[in-house]
């Protein structure tokens, strides 16, 4: 078993959304944007104040952006927020269900 901050708390749920599932959410969200765009990293991480090593990053799911780029990711890809809502949802259902 692989030993996670999500399977270490005894309040978790095997619903629950993951780190990891967050970064392949937004991973997939700008492949899906910019992946046909050639230099998508360059292009994009100029135009919004990022560094290429950050967003080049997200794009290939190393890790996830911070809070604040996440907004503007959402707010530049409709697609991401959708999915980000979905999320939300299933998490809130979740926390719910363990209230009971």
């Amino acid at each position: 078993m692989e030993i996670s901050r999500f399977n270490l708390s005894p309040k978790s749920s095997t619903d629950m959304i993951t780190n990891e599932q967050c970064i392949e959410t937004v991973s997939a969200s700008l492949q899906e944007k910019y992946g046909d765009f050639r230099n998508a990293a360059k292009r994009v991480s100029r135009a919004r104040g990022w560094t290429v090593k950050a967003f080049t990053n997200w794009f290939y799911g190393k890790n996830a952006p911070r809070m604040q780029d996440l907004i503007v990711l959402m707010a530049d890809c409709p697609e991401l927020q959708e999915k980000v809502d979905r999320m939300v949802e299933e998490t809130r259902k979740c926390l719910q269900q363990s209230k009971l």
